[in-house]
């Protein structure tokens, strides 16, 4: 990069620092003197690295970010600017079609009407009634149905032919599918290896191809991300779409109640059977969900009166040391990249879905993440979970939670956090919403969604 782009990019680094420490000491520091006697970590630069790529398509390689030693002047020193000076357009995308199945029934009115209502289909575990456990499930489904074999790829055609609905058959080879789900073959390896099989369609890295050849899509891939893999799905295809390499991308999050997830979590301890209990003072633990749920994007397109919705920004990033204990600091790295992505400040959020399970020490590290990026507003912040209604969708939850943050925006409206109350005496100063409200203004929402061994995304949603 040539000295006065060098200089340009000195000068926006300094400015976006300001946001984070007084601005008088960043105006003091020197060029060459290590951030870090400013108290500015690598979290911090990442959100700014983030914020320069969004705003000025300037890119710094990870390696200085990342360096103990980073200053302005080695982080402009590493900065390449492709796209020149100026603004560059915003990587949005338009979500054109939705689709659900869930326990509040068949279709996207059924997922509003039942959050509002606070109504959900449940069934006894088929793996362990026993000892009390039960299950979320699609409205009106048998215990058969349940784990019949073919569950998931049935679900994943059901969610994606409502959001489909209005795409001329014609562009549907165009479509991109792109499925997020925790299922390694769940029912249906089951059944296969039940009947001494060599099923390979059992597996669930195929259930995308299958889903796109009945569906008559084009490309497809499959994402396992533990139970942020729907949110993670949403993440790769905005990656694809902003590339240029799929004109439109249709995002599945979906996941069965297979016997392996059952005791796979059971075996972690991590399992309630009062279902999940997000922010409970007595919370215990979560409660699985059979659900799908899919979501429509592309670039925008001018004129185009087919929006409901945007895809503003999104962050994501793998950060544990415990194979089941959220970190906060890594909850709080993905929000901070997924606001630096939209360009917004965390003033500008107008509700956030919580990732919110309701376990003892998950929750408690998100809202710690939330204290941590939004501040002192983060006592006024309009807070929800559905997985108090919904329990938890697994590899579906960052799908449908979305949706959810979709609707409540078209309709001006937040749905409330079930079975919340009485609320943990930490966070009764908190904005946790437990009924519905009016929020006739709200522009933008983040939904959270985490996964076991330190997954961590937040996307951005805005109103169309």
């Amino acid at each position: 990069m040539a000295e006065p782009g060098r200089q340009e990019v000195v000068r926006r680094v300094r400015e976006l620092l300001a946001r984070y420490r007084d601005p008088a000491q960043v105006d003091g520091l020197g060029d060459d003197e290590p951030l870090a006697v400013l108290g500015i970590d690598s979290v911090t630069l990442i959100t700014v690295a983030a914020e320069l790529h969004q705003r000025w398509d300037v890119t710094i390689a990870d390696d200085a970010v990342l360096d103990p030693a980073a200053s302005v002047a080695s982080l402009a020193a590493a900065a390449v600017a492709p796209g020149g000076a100026g603004d560059r357009p915003g990587g949005r995308l338009d979500v054109v079609g939705m689709g659900v199945v869930a326990p509040t029934g068949l279709g996207v009115p059924a997922l509003w009407d039942g959050l509002l209502a606070e109504r959900a289909h449940r069934l006894p575990m088929p793996y362990d009634a026993a000892r009390g456990h039960r299950a979320g499930a699609v409205a009106g489904a048998s215990a058969a149905e349940v784990v019949a074999p073919d569950r998931l790829l049935d679900l994943v055609c059901l969610a994606a032919g409502e959001a489909l609905g209005g795409l001329d058959p014609g562009r549907r080879a165009g479509v991109t599918l792109v499925v997020g789900t925790t299922d390694t073959g769940g029912n249906a390896l089951g059944h296969a290896l039940a009947g001494a099989g060599d099923d390979q369609s059992a597996l669930a890295g195929w259930v995308a191809e299958r889903a796109a050849e009945k569906l008559g899509l084009g490309a497809a891939v499959t994402v396992g991300s533990a139970s942020a893999s729907g949110a993670v799905a949403l993440g790769y295809a905005r990656d694809l779409l902003l590339a240029g390499d799929a004109e439109e991308a249709l995002v599945v999050g979906a996941d069965t109640v297979s016997k392996s997830a059952f005791h796979g979590l059971a075996a972690l301890r991590t399992l309630g059977v009062d279902g999940c209990q997000p922010f409970h003072e007595a919370r215990r633990g979560i409660a699985l969900s059979e659900a799908a749920a899919a979501c429509l994007l592309r670039r925008p397109v001018p004129g185009d009166d087919a929006v409901l919705g945007r895809l503003a920004g999104y962050g994501a990033s793998s950060f544990t040391t415990h194979m089941a204990a959220p970190e906060s600091a890594g909850i709080e790295l993905a929000l901070r990249r997924a606001l630096a992505a939209a360009a917004l400040a965390p003033g500008d959020v107008s509700f956030v879905n919580a990732h919110g399970p309701g376990t003892k020490l998950g929750d408690v590290a998100e809202m710690r993440a939330l204290a941590d990026v939004f501040g002192d507003r983060v006592r006024t912040l309009p807070i929800n979970s559905v997985k108090g209604l919904l329990w938890h969708c697994q590899g579906a939850a960052g799908v449908i939670e979305s949706l959810a943050c979709l609707l409540s925006l078209r309709h001006g409206t937040l749905t409330p956090t079930t079975a919340a109350e009485p609320v943990d005496p930490q966070w009764r100063e908190f904005d946790i919403v437990t009924k519905p409200r009016e929020l006739a203004d709200a522009r933008s929402a983040v939904s959270v969604s985490c996964g076991l061994g330190g997954v961590n995304t937040a996307v951005v949603w805005e109103r169309a």
